[in-house]
């Protein structure tokens, strides 16, 4: 993979960044808990979203290990999508995307252990359904994230169809049952009828609005679309070098970025600033593809931008004046 090409300064370029986000992060003016926040006591609301981004960055490097087969600095691919949620206001606070995200790289993790055993083993298809049907639970535009998957593990697999579908119908109705025996057991905290309507608003299509979007907002999506669009490319000429394992990891890869962006753009419910938390796990592949296999020179003035653009986007935060619309 071609290690030799991969700059210490790039990873600790991004390391820093981090450190600076998390750390300027308790001096904002005005800081608000999110809405959908899950626990309004904001010390134990950030510990919680620290834990959480330290689970996912371990989870990113075991499923790279086990399923993308890079030997490159896993840095490379942990750090900069840190630099990227840690940018975004409120994402210091847990909520149901930081969780999502969490669930949807162990959905694929399992998906491509299903994918890559040699023998048929549902086990695996039920955890990738099951992961990706939790995360749909907690952001329900995620269930075409899910769809996706039972689709892929179906196409790429395609054996013992009855005993996948039964193993997939099984692991997608767990998260609808502990759901609804809640909703049964403790009706003061959750009704029924407010979830189901939840759910359906979360996963109904609209077209984009962006006419209110502030400039800076305007500005940083543009750059991590530019940056996405450059990966998955990038990804996409490279894909005669690889392996049948690897093409299967990224092809899902480059496939869920897809969905998470269309997502994003026709899921009301998704267009949250943190929905970022959850659409930057597969592009961070993509990335950590380009920045380790690609031209050096390129991949350090990416890594800058982006620096950049995420201090710029919490420079806008202490001075909301700054750049807006």
């Amino acid at each position: 993979m071609r290690e030799h090409r991969n700059s210490p300064v790039l990873a600790m370029l991004a390391a820093v960044a981090v450190l600076g986000l998390a750390v300027s992060y308790f001096f904002l003016p005005a800081d608000v808990v999110p809405e959908r926040a899950i626990t309004d006591i904001r010390w134990l609301s950030i510990v919680l979203a620290l834990a959480c981004f330290c689970v996912t960055a371990v989870s990113m490097g075991l499923l790279n290990y086990s399923s993308f087969l890079f030997t490159s600095d896993t840095r490379l691919l942990y750090l900069p999508y840190l630099v990227t949620v840690l940018s975004i206001p409120g994402a210091m606070h847990l909520g149901p995307y930081h969780v999502s995200a969490l669930l949807m790289i162990w959905s694929v993790f399992y998906a491509m252990r299903y994918v890559e055993s040699e023998h048929v083993r549902m086990g695996y298809a039920f955890g990738a359904v099951i992961f990706a049907g939790t995360a749909s639970m907690l952001v329900p535009s995620m269930v075409y994230a899910e769809i996706y998957i039972f689709l892929f593990c179906f196409y790429v697999r395609g054996q013992a169809f009855v005993r996948y579908l039964l193993s997939s119908i099984a692991a997608a109705s767990v998260p609808w049952i502990y759901v609804l025996s809640w909703c049964y057991l403790r009706p003061e905290s959750l009704q029924t009828v407010e979830y189901l309507r939840f759910f359906r608003e979360g996963m109904a299509l609209s077209l984009p609005e962006i006419g209110g979007m502030p400039l800076m907002d305007m500005i940083w999506a543009g750059f991590c679309l530019l940056l996405g669009l450059r990966a998955i490319v990038f990804v996409l000429a490279r894909g005669r070098e690889r392996n049948k394992a690897q093409k299967n990891a990224f092809g899902l890869s480059v496939a869920l970025s897809v969905v998470c962006l269309l997502a994003t753009v026709f899921c009301r419910e998704y267009r949250e600033p943190l929905s970022v938390i959850v659409t930057a796990v597969p592009f961070s592949f993509l990335v950590f593809d380009l920045f380790t296999n690609g031209r050096r020179i390129e991949a350090g003035l990416w890594i800058s931008l982006l620096v950049l653009a995420a201090a710029a986007m919490r420079v806008s935060e202490f001075l909301p004046g700054l750049l807006q619309s």
